[in-house]
């Protein structure tokens, strides 16, 4: 007999955990939170705290392109916050993209 939480040998594998996916998928493509959270049926909010949980687990694999004002064209280059930014500093417009997230090849040692 086996406790809770136990699968016996040679049992069914476990799906992978939401950070798991997060990571498989941004390693095939670059996307938004949004559209993670969209893809994976989680709020942005859930997506963009796992993704402070995949940064400090992956260090520098885990890769930032700011996001954009639509409207003038203004790259968010000096943000750290993973989170979309609410407005542009420049036009004060709230037509912003991004930011988008990427996950670059694993190292392999040996």
């Amino acid at each position: 007999m086996h406790g809770r939480g136990h699968l016996p040998p040679g049992a069914m594998q476990l799906s992978p955990t939401i950070r798991q996916s997060i990571i498989a998928i941004l390693e095939r493509e670059e996307l938004s939170a949004r559209v993670l959270a969209e893809d994976l049926a989680l709020t942005p909010a859930e997506v963009e705290s796992h993704l402070e949980h995949v940064r400090r687990s992956l260090k520098n694999r885990l890769q930032v392109t700011p996001a954009q004002c639509r409207d003038c064209g203004y790259w968010f280059k000096k943000r750290t916050r993973l989170d979309a930014p609410g407005r542009c500093p420049a036009c004060r417009s709230q037509r912003v993209d991004g930011p988008w997230f990427r996950v670059s090849g694993r190292t392999r040692t040996g």
